[in-house]
């Protein structure tokens, strides 16, 4: 009876050494794709970011931005948009820079 206790003991002992093993392995691999993946995606998500950033607070870009935006809401009541269309319509085509860091950081989706 001692060797049938001893030997069931052994068995879940290499189990539990199989399982490991197998964990450790799942976890290298999980690794490896993390290291391939992950500075890919940052670098996805640091340009715009920088952009962003760029727009927002480069006073040259600021301007120019100022003037698309008042230029496409011109453009739209001189071709006989009603004003608060135009206006609906220019704030809908022009996305506010912080509002998007906003929405990033939160991790919501437009």
């Amino acid at each position: 009876m001692r060797m049938d206790e001893d030997r069931d003991k052994e068995v879940v002992k290499r189990r539990k050494e199989l399982s490991v093993d197998e964990d450790v392995e799942e976890l290298r691999e999980i690794f490896s794709v993390l290291r391939s993946e992950v500075p890919g995606l940052l670098k996805g998500l640091i340009e715009p970011l920088k952009e962003i950033m760029d727009l927002t607070y480069n006073p040259e870009r600021a301007r120019e931005r100022a003037k698309a935006i008042a230029s496409f809401y011109k453009e739209l009541v001189d071709q006989g948009i009603p004003e608060d269309l135009a206006l609906k319509l220019t704030k809908e085509h022009f996305i506010n820079p912080m509002s998007v860091l906003k929405s990033v950081m939160k991790g919501e989706e437009d």
